[in-house]
């Protein structure tokens, strides 16, 4: 069976997705191109004996070197010799996407145009003479319409076509006339190029100035770069113009004429769905409520509803940890193997971010439906002023949003969604500005914090935590696209607002699936490589033999105390050695998880008649019902399970204590002492790095004691941790700042690409809460402030930092000077109007 292999491109918005999905069906597979973050889009399938291969390229508006997606595309075209390439041409706007057309007819591959959304033309009153354009470029042109389903048969008859016809096709060439010349002159000097591409192509691309395609020819001709300078200043002398916009101008002539020849608009000045849809949409008064509408929705919908959704699928993920329980060795009451530990570890790792699938899933769907309607370039219109004064771009605002903006979010699905910003630098920023967000897990750690030290004013307190993020946020995006990123590529703004589109629902599930699914792949293989390192430093060294000895004493009184309490039953032969009570412990232990995960009646049935089956003998112990031997056992091993827990938890936390982490949380108390932290605070941070939830649970456990056992987390806090409420001001500040938790991390790795950003995004933020929380602890105990005032005065500072980068930006002047009048107050009105007419 003959291969083939076909490039799909298109500019965005085409609706080349929609046709990738129309052609390929559920035969894809998305990895990432090598060395970048962009998606590569492959799909499969087989027609008239031949077997296709279909990549869907970036959308791009032209095959220039501007945006990574260009560079893709074009590197892909180079590198990868496609037989055939598919151009997805909007027939409703078909004369913009044209110059694309032109770019890649002259590539000398054979080119198969696809006029997508032919019912949208027809709609709109705009006849296309299909025949008159093929003939015009010499190419296969094909009516379509993905979101109908139609034209996908004719594509692929037009694909295998096209390539056993091969033979027959002809150099496409546009005459350049005044450049030819100096096309010509580069075309002899790479005669005797090794490459398979056309040299035309390749000439003209360099001349272009096109820097991939230059340091591919300079592989073979060392001084070629030289030589093409020489050309495009011979060219530029004779004619006083430039080579690259004297190309563009003739392809957009070109565009023009067959627009005019092929091409019939019936309601041309007539108004549109589209056009009436944006005088409300994008009106300067209610662009932004209804895109803040908008954003509260998709907020609402993916985070809020989404977390509902995992009431239904945790107890899935919790009855697999069940399963792994249960085949893993048991406990022999406190000595748990450490394989157990291992094995249990693993899965709550995997399970906490499995547990993130119904966010994302809805999440993904809802910006797969945003862009198919046309809504995500309008956001990215609305907001792209505001945010470009902080070196963010519109197309940020989904990510912060979702990162929480608004209390409550998630960073990990926030940074995913960065993947569509097309500006390197701004994407870049935003990435690394999300993590700043108050995330959904933050929450209970501020109200730990608030309720301890802060009962009168937690209103107030929870605002200015609330709302200083977004601030804090954009101050870091401006600060690192001013320095860090600086050299970072920004891709020319074009802004193009295509007409609305009902999506389809099979593109919006297959695109939504085939993001979480990479989500899954990728974030499972590494989390699993990370939450072995952790459990190592949590392990290691391990308790002491001393500890041992205490908690060992711990488990032999509450086992005797079992015994004691039983002793009298007629069942004591059936629980009288260490063996057969640690076995009707773990039996126990077992059945009440499975119990706490199942919520139907049928399901607790299910449960019994699991148990029953297992041991049913023991069952009677689990459920005496009106047997009084029997609930004189159930109650003594409802006590000892009770004592065990508490055991091993203070097994655990003193493993934490004298852990590598806990070590590690010592070794940092000289440093973080100035921002009145101790090593029990470190501690906590360090451990709350695989999961936010943690800090809280870290910090109640290493205060509590006997005497506050019956006391709320926080009372126990405020009583035992000696911290006044300037020491919780400065936690609280430095776990706004602080580094976000692994599984934010592994998605940065993702969508960087880089170890590199991924270190930055967890030494910068420590290195900055430290500095700040350092300052506002040092500042506030030699003032004697108050906790409040300490957080007014951060609160203030943040905020008019964040107000004189957004009202004075740095301002990219196009042009100043001339002749300058030596009268002062003259050449003020002119400084005055130019002012004023860059302001606007």
């Amino acid at each position: 069976m003959k291969h083939i292999k076909v490039a799909l491109a298109g500019q965005p918005n085409c609706g080349k997705s929609t046709i990738f999905n129309l052609v390929s069906g559920i035969e894809q597979h998305i990895a990432n191109y090598p060395g970048v973050t962009v998606d590569k889009k492959v799909g499969y399938f087989k027609y008239d004996n031949y077997k296709i291969e279909m990549v869907d390229l970036p959308g791009t508006y032209s095959f220039s070197s501007y945006s990574l997606e260009e560079r893709v595309a074009k590197e892909f075209i180079i590198d990868e010799k496609p037989d055939v390439i598919v151009n997805i041409v909007d027939a409703s706007n078909i004369k913009r996407n044209l110059y694309l057309t032109f770019q890649l007819l002259e590539i000398g591959i054979p080119v198969i145009v696809v006029l997508n959304m032919m019912d949208v033309a027809k709609r709109r009153g705009i006849e296309i003479d299909s025949k008159k354009i093929s003939k015009m470029l010499n190419c296969p042109v094909i009516e379509a319409s993905g979101s109908k389903g139609i034209g996908g048969k004719d594509i692929m008859k037009g694909i295998v076509d096209t390539v056993t016809h091969a033979h027959q096709y002809e150099e496409f060439k546009i005459n350049y006339e005044e450049l030819e010349p100096h096309i010509h002159n580069i075309e002899e000097k790479i005669e005797s190029t090794q490459s398979v591409l056309n040299k035309r192509w390749l000439a003209i691309k360099a001349l272009e100035g096109d820097s991939s395609i230059i340091s591919h020819l300079k592989t073979e001709f060392n001084d070629i770069d030289e030589y093409i300078k020489n050309q495009e200043k011979l060219f530029h002398e004779k004619y006083d113009k430039d080579a690259p916009s004297f190309l563009a101008s003739y392809r957009y002539e070109s565009a023009d004429i067959i627009h005019h020849n092929a091409i019939k608009e019936k309601n041309l000045g007539k108004a549109t769905l589209t056009d009436k849809a944006d005088k409300i949409i994008l009106n300067r008064f209610l662009a932004l409520p209804i895109l803040i509408l908008f954003m509260f929705l998709v907020y609402e919908i993916s985070i809020v509803g989404g977390y509902k959704l995992t009431d239904y699928t945790w107890p899935i993920l919790a009855a697999f940890k069940n399963l792994v329980i249960d085949i893993l060795p048991a406990a022999d009451f406190i000595d748990v193997p450490m394989i157990t530990d291992f094995g249990i570890w693993m899965v709550n790792s995997g399970n906490a971010l499995m547990n993130y699938l119904p966010i994302f899933f809805i999440l993904f769907a809802l910006i797969a439906i945003m862009e198919d309607v046309g809504y995500m370039p309008r956001m990215a219109f609305i907001l792209d002023r505001v945010f470009k004064r902080f070196g963010l771009h519109g197309q940020s605002t989904l990510p912060l949003v979702l990162g929480g903006a608004m209390v409550g979010g998630c960073a990990v699905p926030g940074v995913m969604a960065t993947k569509g910003i097309a500006d390197d630098r701004a994407r870049m920023a935003t990435i690394l500005s999300v993590p700043y967000m108050n995330c959904l897990a933050k929450v209970p750690f501020y109200t730990l914090l608030l309720g301890a030290f802060f009962k009168p004013d937690m209103a107030i307190m929870m605002f200015f935590i609330s709302t200083i993020t977004l601030f804090i946020a954009m101050i870091v995006a401006r600060i690192i696209t001013a320095t860090i990123l600086s050299t970072r590529e920004t891709a020319p703004f074009l802004m193009e607002l295509p007409p609305y589109h009902l999506p389809t629902f099979k593109g919006v599930i297959i695109r939504a699936f085939q993001r979480v699914w990479l989500y899954i792949k990728k974030v499972v293989t590494i989390v699993l490589a990370v939450a072995i390192v952790l459990f190592a430093m949590l392990q290691f060294p391990g308790l002491d033999e001393n500890a041992m000895k205490v908690y060992e004493a711990q488990g032999t009184k509450a086992l005797q105390t079992f015994d004691k309490k039983v002793k009298s039953s007629s069942y004591y032969n059936e629980v009288d050695t260490k063996q057969k009570v640690s076995t009707l412990l773990n039996y126990y232990d077992g059945y009440r998880a499975k119990r706490m995960v199942t919520s139907s009646r049928e399901g607790a049935e299910d449960v019994d008649n699991e148990y029953r089956e297992i041991n049913p003998s023991s069952f009677k112990f689990i459920k005496p019902k009106r047997d009084k031997e029997a609930k004189k056992v159930n109650k003594a091993l409802r006590t000892l399970s009770t004592q065990r827990k508490r055991i091993l938890r203070g097994m655990k936390n003193d493993k934490v204590e004298s852990s590598l982490l806990g070590m590690a949380g010592r070794s940092i108390e000289p440093l973080t002492r100035y921002a009145g932290f101790d090593w029990k605070i470190n501690v906590a941070f360090l451990s709350s790095f695989a999961a936010r939830e943690s800090a809280v649970a870290t910090l109640g456990s290493i205060y509590e004691n006997n005497k506050a056992d019956d006391m709320r987390a926080e009372e126990a806090m405020a009583l035992n941790s000696g911290y006044t409420p300037l020491h919780a001001v400065a936690i609280i500040i430095f776990m706004i700042l602080t580094p976000p938790c692994i599984a934010t991390m592994i998605v940065v790795k993702m969508q960087t690409n880089s170890y590199k950003w991924m270190l930055f995004a967890i030494f910068f933020p420590v290195f900055l809460g430290i500095i700040i929380s350092s300052v506002i602890f040092s500042l506030g105990s030699f003032n004697n402030w108050s906790g409040v005032e300490a957080m007014i005065y951060f609160y203030i500072t943040v905020v008019l930092i964040a107000l004189i980068i957004g009202l004075f930006p740095t301002k990219n002047i196009n042009w100043k000077g001339g002749i300058q009048s030596k009268a002062k107050g003259q050449y003020n009105v002119y400084e005055n109007n130019f002012n004023i007419g860059e302001n606007r």
